[in-house]
């Protein structure tokens, strides 16, 4: 009966406390009974010994050995087999003690059949247990996983993105080159060393999310119009990783980028509700957005199930002349 929440000490203390509290219900029973001494502590004893055997030699060794194996004809053999033998094994040390031999057998097995199947239970519902523990740990280890796959696929293409726009600017002798670098390297900190865990605070984010756009604002030759608003944000408030990042992108790449707009709001309510809007003007809607975007906003609803499953919503909306993403986010 291992257990992971207490010391093998504590856990051998509690089946010894466990055992002598079994033996003091008996005695109190037994001790209105039987007058010798000798007969009394005899059946205390044998009772203790019988029960305890049967107990752990059904959890310990015909459960998992036997049963756990698929023998089940030999388990149930062995099974009756040990009832037998330790109701024998009572009998002899304690004698007929009942003028009816049956009487006297049936008293004698009685705890025997209840600690066995007492440890039945307890096995197939420690079992259980494991088994359910094991099937969520595996399934976290294959999320974490598909959510590292995920983030790795969208780091290098961020990256290649903005070093292609870092290069022409470099190339035609921007006077914007420098202060590009450090914009960037602001948000490699950010894409590398915040990722610690799967949420970061929702201010870097943002803070992140400036940097792309002041980016973005500094490669354009056309300056279109970019409004980046956001309020109710909290120090406690955390969000999924550049969960933003792909819609970024996409606004910019896929926009209309010289006479058109670019709005992104992040507002979050008293209940913790963020809500992100972020709508861009286009040029044509030969393509939808969405399948333009390619494998981004793919990415980016699996990472959405995988982090918030039932506890956000995405709404994508294309119309001839704009491109609109709603996204809500329950942060509790």
């Amino acid at each position: 009966m291992k257990t992971r929440f207490i010391s093998r000490p504590a856990f051998y203390a509690l089946h010894i406390l466990f055992w002598i509290g079994y033996g003091a219900i008996l005695y109190a029973s037994l001790s209105n009974w039987i007058d010798s001494d000798f007969e009394l502590w005899n059946a205390i004893l044998s009772d203790v010994l019988a029960s305890s055997a049967v107990a752990y030699l059904t959890y310990y060794w015909l459960l998992p050995q036997v049963y756990g194996k698929g023998k089940y004809g030999q388990y149930i053999l062995l099974s009756i087999a040990l009832i037998v033998l330790v109701v024998l094994f009572r009998v002899h040390i304690q004698g007929i003690s009942h003028r009816s031999v049956s009487y006297t057998y049936f008293i004698r097995s009685v705890p025997a059949i209840g600690f066995y199947l007492s440890s039945t239970v307890i096995w197939f519902i420690v079992n259980l247990i494991s088994a359910q523990r094991n099937e969520i740990e595996l399934r976290n280890s294959q999320l974490a996983s598909e959510l590292k796959f995920l983030k790795l696929q969208l780091s290098p293409h961020f990256l290649f993105n903005t070093l292609n726009n870092i290069y022409s600017m470099a190339y035609f002798k921007d006077n914007n080159t420098a202060p590009a670098i450090m914009k960037l390297s602001e948000m490699m900190r950010h894409m590398l060393y915040e990722d610690q865990g799967k949420f970061v605070s929702l201010a870097r984010e943002i803070a992140f999310m400036g940097n792309f756009i002041e980016l973005w604002r500094l490669k354009l030759d056309e300056k279109p119009k970019i409004v980046f608003t956001h309020t109710g944000i909290k120090d406690r408030h955390r969000v999924a990783h550049l969960i933003f990042l792909v819609f970024l992108e996409n606004a910019f790449k896929h926009g209309n980028t010289i006479d058109g707009a670019i709005t992104v709001a992040i507002t979050v309510d008293a209940d913790d509700q963020l809500y992100f809007h972020i709508k861009n003007d286009i040029i044509n809607a030969r393509k939808t957005a969405e399948e333009e975007s390619g494998v981004g906003l793919s990415n980016v609803r699996k990472r959405l199930n995988l982090i918030y499953p039932d506890k956000h919503t995405l709404a994508l909306e294309q119309n001839p002349t704009s491109f609109e993403v709603k996204l809500t986010i329950d942060l509790q």
